[in-house]
């Protein structure tokens, strides 16, 4: 049957014309009235257009229709549509000829399937009695429909079963079309994804492309410019995309991306009030076929991050308008489960599009738990509240160690995971890193909020472990990346990042001190405190409250041991100077500079009753202004020239050895001093 599949003189172009006749030519055109539209699928709040009826493009005057007949022989301009659509359709033809679908799906299957009395059999075979080839095509459409509406597999093996008795005339193109059509139904519904390939690639080459050739081919017809072959390229979009991936979640249909290739070079014919949605599908598909952080040409992953993407926008959008309802969370839950698609679909979880996949989860699971404090009282808030347990412990556990995978493409093998460049491979690596350290953060946050407005013993103990587990987990993922020697792949707001997650420790840790017998949880708090400032030594206010805090519980020696050393190492560090040499002169420069001369004597001047920064002297430094605007803007901008001088001043320290270093390896020697 292929062997001559591209002759343009078949004759099947006979048959073809006087199908375009009758569909063009009856009352069909003007099936019902165009329907609202709506947006494209390209915004956040957005979805599917509705459709306009089959061909009512004709100006013609209607002619009165008495059955479903023509319909039907216009059902490839539907058969794209949404099970709601298609619903309004089918009761306003049914209301309209006064027959329900059903009762002619009856009506027909007995003349077709059961001899009539009296009639003669073709042959001596089994073949029904002289009936035309479309009233077997029409009945197949007609099932086929009742199927897309209803999910009723017997509608659709009905339909497979009249396609088959036309099985003989597979060289006419809508025939073709329409036994590919079903079959590929049928295998989708089987889950049977080889199948599934081979009959959207039958519906393609026996019956869009003869249906182009034959409409070209046609008197008065300009090149390019096709009739009925619009709709079939939306249908074949909608088969793949909508019915088999999104919806059935058929895997292995990566060998349909050429497929893609080909209907981008075609024109879907949508307009601009109808949404162009199956046109901007086509387009964001090759888009993400070569983006540099995708995996090239898979279809299968591919669709799913469109979804993804898609469904993660409108549920920030709901969440940001209506709080955590359960449309937010239906949404939400959505979104997670293409993004799981993704990395199911996606070349290795080590691949560039893994990780991509993997940001996003992470990203929308922190842009969740940031808003918990404000939804308490919001009816899905207890869905909701189980993120910072599940995902801010297991996931992003799970995440460091798709990190501690991909890092080692530092040193080469970067394209075997897609990447187009070493560049890309660095920035694609250090998203994940903040993605990890923004989840780790906002549920540290989480916690802390709780602990905040709380003295109650058993809400302590309740809060602190898993906030101490998590923001741990991260303080120790960045030991294990520095200890493998892979310097790159460690972002500089790294340290930014850890030097928060110690502050957050800290109180922890002194929120479970009164309720200790030893000195284990003050001599932790102390850890964190003074590690917080190692990694970001930019914050006299900390500073302050720190001295404070051990004046008041009689250990000021901890202060004068370990914080006036850091100030002296500062002052003369040389990492701080060529900071200084390298950065163009502006407000944060000169206020570093001004800070490092004099961050010892303002340490060494703390008075004994300073609460803050404020009460550090009568006049403040100008840096103390700069440097509350600066933490802001280090949280906000992860390229923020300063996270450089944190890492290098940070990592310049951890090569000595040190009052700070050696506290590190144990926090127990503190108790040596009492």
């Amino acid at each position: 049957m292929l062997t001559g599949a591209l002759r343009p003189t078949d004759l099947r172009f006979v048959s073809l014309a006087i199908i375009f006749s009758l569909l063009m030519g009856t009352a069909v055109a003007q099936a019902a009235a165009p329907k609202k539209k709506k947006k494209p699928a390209v915004t956040a709040s957005s979805g599917k257009p509705d459709r306009p009826s089959p061909a009512e493009s004709s100006s013609r005057a209607p002619a009165p229709v008495r059955d479903w007949g023509p319909y039907l022989d216009a059902a490839h301009q539907l058969t794209y549509w949404d099970t709601s659509e298609i619903k309004e359709w089918r009761e306003k033809r049914e209301k309209e000829l006064g027959e329900t679908l059903v009762a002619y799906i009856s009506a027909w299957s007995g003349k077709l399937t059961v001899p009539a009395a009296g009639a003669t059999v073709l042959r001596g075979d089994d073949r029904q009695p002289m009936f035309k080839e479309r009233d077997y095509l029409r009945l197949a459409i007609a099932q086929t429909v009742d199927y897309l509406e209803n999910d009723d597999r017997d509608s659709l093996d009905g339909a497979g079963q009249m396609m088959d008795k036309l099985s003989d005339k597979l060289s006419m193109p809508e025939i073709a079309y329409w036994t590919s059509f079903v079959k590929a139904l049928q295998a989708m519904e089987n889950n049977d994804s080889r199948q599934f390939v081979t009959q959207v690639y039958g519906i393609w080459n026996n019956g869009v492309l003869y249906i182009e050739q034959g409409a070209m081919a046609g008197k008065g017809a300009e090149p390019g410019k096709v009739r009925s072959a619009p709709y079939h390229y939306r249908n074949l979009v909608n088969l793949v995309v909508s019915r088999a991936i999104i919806d059935r979640k058929l895997a292995d249909l990566n060998a349909l991306g050429p497929l893609f290739l080909m209907l981008k070079q075609r024109d879907l014919e949508e307009k601009e009030q109808e949404g162009k949605y199956l046109t901007t599908l086509v387009e964001r598909i090759n888009e993400g076929f070569v983006a540099p952080d995708s995996d090239r040409y898979r279809l299968n992953y591919t669709v799913a991050a469109i979804e993804a993407k898609r469904l993660q926008q409108m549920a920030a959008a709901k969440l940001d308008a209506e709080g955590m309802t359960e449309e937010s969370r239906r949404l939400f839950e959505d979104s997670r489960t293409f993004n799981d698609y993704a990395v199911k679909w996606a070349d290795s979880r080590r691949s560039s599009g893994a990780v991509t996949a993997i940001i996003d989860y992470l990203d929308t699971t922190s842009f969740a738990i940031e808003r918990l404090r404000e939804n308490e009282n919001a009816p899905a808030y207890k869905y909701f509240v189980m993120l910072p347990t599940h995902d801010g412990l297991s996931t992003v556990l799970k995440a460091m160690a798709v990190y501690n995978d991909v890092a080692v493409y530092t040193d080469g093998g970067w394209q075997r995971a897609g990447y187009a460049d070493r560049e890309s491979y660095l920035k694609a690596v250090h998203r994940l890193w903040r993605a990890i350290m923004e989840l780790s953060l906002w549920t540290g946050d989480y916690y802390l909020t709780k602990l905040g407005s709380t003295t109650e013993p058993r809400t302590i103990y309740a809060m602190v472990p898993p906030m101490q587990v998590v923001l741990n987990s991260y303080l120790d993922f960045l030991s294990t990346q520095r200890k493998r020697n892979l310097p790159e792949v460690i972002p500089d707001f790294a340290y930014f990042g850890a030097a928060e997650a110690s502050e957050k420790l800290a109180f922890s840790y002194m929120k479970t001190y009164t309720y200790s017998t030893d000195s284990a949880a003050y001599n932790l708090w102390f850890l964190h405190r003074l590690q917080a400032t190692e990694m970001f030594p930019l914050n006299p206010g900390e500073i302050t409250q720190t001295a404070t805090m051990l004046k008041r519980d009689g250990r000021y020696n901890l202060f004068l041991d370990y914080y006036l050393p850091l100030a002296e190492r500062f002052k003369h560090s040389n990492a701080v100077k060529k900071w200084l040499d390298q950065e163009k002169p502006d407000g944060t420069v000169a206020a570093v500079q001004e800070y490092a001369t004099s961050i010892d004597k303002l340490f060494v001047e703390i008075p004994a009753d300073a609460q803050t920064s404020e009460a550090v002297s009568k006049e403040q430094p100008a840096y103390m202004a700069s440097f509350r605007k600066l933490r802001e803007e280090l949280q906000r901008k992860p390229d923020h020239p300063v996270h450089r001088l944190l890492k290098d001043f940070y990592t310049e320290e951890l090569r000595k050895d040190t009052n700070y270093t050696l506290l590190l390896q144990d926090s127990s020697s503190l108790n040596r001093g009492l």
